[in-house]
């Protein structure tokens, strides 16, 4: 796809090396996944960020007023 592209600005050494650089690139993906397959990280994966002037936040206060 993007290599096919490439191809008629590329001379032929820079097609090699990027060729080389994607299969590089490629294996080390394969050796992540395979590694997180093996060894699961213990949180989830997704994070949720707040900012203290979030209206999350005054909605979280103004429940604990009222039910106090």
């Amino acid at each position: 796809m993007y290599l096919g592209i490439m191809k008629n600005k590329l001379t032929p050494e820079q097609e090699q090396e990027l060729a080389k650089i994607a299969t590089e690139i490629e294996a080390e993906a394969i050796q992540m996944k395979m590694d997180y397959e093996n060894n699961p990280s213990e949180e989830s994966g997704s994070v949720v960020f707040i900012h203290q002037d979030s209206s999350f936040l005054e909605e979280d206060e103004e429940d604990e007023t009222v039910d106090e």
